[in-house]
């Protein structure tokens, strides 16, 4: 699109040149509330083994995908102004739908945000429609800087892969399906945010039928350190697989939060995340008893250095190590017990661990707005299996999976 000319004759073409100027601008539907068009293109190799098979793919970067989003305000009185969120959000070959069989995921768009809202200064802000619940990030507080190449949330990138057992068959079940770190997305809201109070925002949301949470965050900085944080609680009733994360379709309660803290002037800084979901229901098992699925458990923790070594702008580095505990206690697919039932005598799986830990860098370069990234990962799990009388016994062995992913965001 050619940029306006605005040189020449002011006074003879105006109404040319006025026209000219905003067909290079976006349209507004009235003077009165603004309009921001913002968004990022996310996309990546992602390098892949997962002891049998290898290979590359080129994939959208989940992490922090690609989208586009129009935002705006306006105000209505002195101390309280209106507005409104609307996020898409691309699905384009994500890294976390690629496997195996399959160098080519979802393709298409995902509407994220959809919702307006109402805000006082002194009162808070409510907000209504497809908005974030108060878990959406809680888990994903990092000051790091290096959040595109690796985060809390591992499923995000090799996610979809099946697991490789060591006889070399693939499993029924996914590296995505062992770990998770609980982050509460988007849903059909309400929600109400407290005015700051001495860093502090509390917030309450509910929604669908039912997911309700309520959560604390801070954000503060002194004596050269800056420290963010958040918690959130939630209470899943919804009983199907509406809200994202809800797998099992079982009634669940969540608590989940992240602190994150940044020496400013060395660029050391601290991440760490945790999470622990009690289930409030029983499923079928495998082996036809009802069970109450275990209690599913993590933690995530990642050191980093962000340094400036070079006048692009920050590099960031940094170490990650995540803990997943029982994700898969209960199922109601016999195929899944029998790719681990090596001896044919267990009759249910018991519970799973699941570790990861890997390395990055990220390279800032703030002229264009723009991050190019390397992250490596390695993944091992292991299950339980026990037989009729709850005595252990032998597990199939899974292979260890890594995987390596390298790309840029830019933004606008």
């Amino acid at each position: 699109m050619r940029a306006a000319d605005l040189g020449g004759d002011c006074c003879a073409d105006l109404e040319e040149r006025i026209a000219e100027l905003e067909a290079t601008t976006a349209r507004k539907g009235n003077r009165k509330v603004s309009l921001t068009v913002a968004g990022q293109v996310n996309r990546a190799i992602l390098l892949w083994d997962d002891g049998v098979e290898d290979n590359a793919y080129v994939v959208g970067n989940k992490n922090d995908q690609s989208n586009f989003s129009f935002t705006g305000e306006a105000e209505i009185t002195k101390g309280w102004k209106a507005g409104y969120e609307l996020t898409v959000r691309l699905l384009d070959n994500l890294s976390d739908a690629v496997s195996q069989d399959d160098d080519n995921g979802d393709q298409g768009f995902f509407v994220w945000q959809s919702h307006w809202w109402v805000e006082s200064e002194k009162l808070g802000k409510f907000s209504m429609g497809l908005a974030s619940r108060v878990s959406d990030t809680a888990p994903e507080t990092d000051l790091s800087e290096a959040g595109v190449a690796g985060y809390a949330g591992v499923q995000d990138i090799g996610g979809g892969f099946a697991l490789r057992l060591r006889d070399g068959s693939l499993a029924p079940i996914g590296w995505g399906d062992v770990y998770n770190h609980f982050n509460g997305d988007t849903a059909n809201i309400v929600r109400y945010d407290t005015p700051e109070i001495a860093g502090f925002v509390a917030s309450a949301s509910w929604g669908e039928d039912d997911v309700w949470d309520v959560g604390l965050r801070y954000a503060g900085e002194g004596g050269g350190f800056k420290l963010e944080g958040a918690i959130a609680y939630t209470e899943l009733t919804d009983g199907t697989d509406e809200v994202i994360g809800n797998t099992l379709g079982l009634d669940q309660s969540t608590l989940v939060g992240s602190v994150s803290l940044l020496h400013e002037v060395t660029g050391l800084n601290l991440t760490f995340a945790a999470g622990w979901r009690e289930w409030n229901q029983a499923a079928t098992d495998v082996d036809g008893a009802t069970r109450t699925p275990e209690d599913t458990s993590f933690i995530y923790t990642k050191l980093g250095w962000i340094a400036k070594l070079n006048p692009l702008g920050p590099t960031a580095f940094y170490g990650e190590y995540g803990w997943f505990k029982d994700f898969v206690s209960v199922t109601d697919d016999p195929a899944v017990l029998n790719a681990f039932n090596v001896t044919g005598t267990a009759t249910r799986i018991a519970g799973n661990e699941a570790e990861v830990w890997g390395a990055g860098v990220v390279q800032h370069i703030e002229s264009a707005e723009m991050q190019i990234y390397l992250g490596y990962r390695h993944h091992t799990a292991d299950f339980e299996l026990v037989d009729a009388a709850g005595n252990r016994v032998a597990s199939e062995g899974v292979e260890d999976f890594d995987t390596v992913i390298s790309g840029a965001k830019i933004a606008f």
